[in-house]
């Protein structure tokens, strides 16, 4: 993201895709909801994550400005895993603070199960995080921060 008022970077924002040898380009629409169905796409947010912290690992060693990160997750994250204390231990190992990592749900994670993610965006919230509702598939980039 850049802040329009100086035209420089404010904030990244992580993005998963896939280069398949055989297949090629897969975009998120095409293995998301496999992982999704499977339970295990919170492995792929997961590791979006401690990437992040490796590369702020290594601009902090090389004295080098680093920047807000803002990464997905899934409805599904929630349910397969204990996504706090995942997020909550790479953010410590890496020494991250909290206002560096910014949760992204998907529109229509909202949708599918309303009550437990609003008990969600809450929680992330009271851990001190920003959550932001992510339009993905909508086919263009907004962002909007969930407010309770």
């Amino acid at each position: 993201m850049i802040d329009i008022q100086n035209m420089k970077l404010a904030e990244c924002e992580a993005l998963s895709r896939w280069i398949d040898p055989r297949y090629g380009f897969l975009s998120p629409d095409k293995f998301i909801p496999a992982l999704e169905a499977n339970r295990e796409v919170y492995k792929v947010d997961c590791h979006v994550l401690d990437g992040y912290g490796q590369d702020a690992e290594f601009l902090r060693e090389k004295k080098k400005e680093i920047f807000p990160i803002s990464f997905n997750i899934s409805r599904t994250d929630l349910e397969a895993c204990d996504i706090y204390q995942k997020i909550e231990e790479t953010v410590a190992r890496y020494g991250l603070s909290r206002d560096q990592v910014h949760i992204e749900i998907t529109e229509s994670a909202l949708n599918d199960s309303s009550q437990a993610m609003v008990e969600a965006v809450q929680h992330f919230h009271d851990l001190g995080y920003q959550v932001w509702m992510d339009d993905f598939g909508s086919g263009y980039s907004s962002r909007k921060p969930l407010a309770l």
